[in-house]
């Protein structure tokens, strides 16, 4: 079985992307080069959960030296919370992520044949990596984060320790297939979702990425045999059945971000994580 993407999405990554919660901050000058940046428009594709794609044609900040596009974290949430005020309104609370971009023409497309959330991965742009920036003085990320596929700043806001997150990664890569159990809230919301597997039968992690304080380390948990509904999910959604070291740091790394996790009011807190299609009928 061939080794998938890091990347959303089946076409070519396209730029680093920063959402940005500073709601004093519009970034007219970019936060890593300090030059100016443009307008530019893109269809941004946004992940609500449970599932609920959103396709939106939203004007960002983009920095060409450094190919950094800016989204406001607020505008964005407005954006969402419009769209759902009247069909869904229990999703406007939900967690959400952005996951890349979509050609013009494909998002034209959506106005006149609604896109499946198959159609929308075969069609989608991820990003190259995902950037955080902080306050000091001026902005500033961590030059070593800064060199990894998706990063985070390491300060009190931060659910995971990053740099042990990713020597975790690199670990459990070595180690692909590993064998894990769902939880049963995992079963629980991939079956309200359509998805039914069983609680007690192993799965194996394909593949694994770091997905900042939404997600921490993700999962992609893929059934075999079902490779055209895929499922990625937090690490902190399943079981860690094997008793060797690789196992205990997982479990370590699980105890950890729960931990972590309790700091957050409910409302604030980073929520699990799950990407789960649908299959075309």
């Amino acid at each position: 079985m061939s080794k998938k993407s890091p990347f959303f999405g089946e076409l070519p990554a396209r730029y680093k992307f920063f959402l940005n919660p500073y709601r004093d901050a519009r970034f007219t000058r970019c936060p890593q080069c300090e030059g100016r940046t443009s307008q530019k428009k893109v269809p941004l594709v946004i992940h609500v959960d449970p599932m609920q794609p959103v396709n939106l044609n939203y004007t960002c900040r983009y920095c060409s030296k450094c190919d950094i596009l800016i989204a406001h974290q607020d505008e964005i949430e407005e954006h969402l919370r419009r769209l759902f005020s009247e069909r869904a309104t229990k999703v406007i609370v939900n967690d959400y992520m952005v996951m890349g971009t979509t050609e013009r023409a494909y998002w034209k497309e959506g106005f006149t044949k609604p896109h499946l959330p198959p159609e929308v991965l075969a069609n989608l742009h991820g990003f190259k990596e995902y950037l955080n920036f902080k306050r000091i003085g001026g902005w500033s990320a961590d030059e070593k984060e800064k060199e990894l596929p998706i990063t985070q700043p390491k300060d009190s806001s931060s659910v995971d320790n990053v740099d042990e997150a990713m020597k975790l990664i690199e670990k459990m890569k070595e180690h692909l297939p590993i064998l894990v159990r769902p939880s049963s809230a995992l079963v629980k919301s991939l079956c309200r979702q359509g998805f039914n597997i069983d609680r007690y039968k192993p799965l194996e992690i394909h593949s694994v990425l770091y997905l900042g304080n939404e997600a921490g380390i993700a999962c992609d948990i893929t059934p075999r045999g079902r490779e055209d509904t895929p499922v990625i999910c937090s690490l902190t959604q399943l079981e860690v059945t094997g008793t060797d070291a690789l196992s205990e740091e997982m479990k370590a790394y699980q105890r950890e971000r729960i931990k972590n996790l309790a700091r957050y009011p409910g409302n604030e807190r980073p929520m699990s994580f799950t990407i789960t299609p649908r299959r075309k009928n």
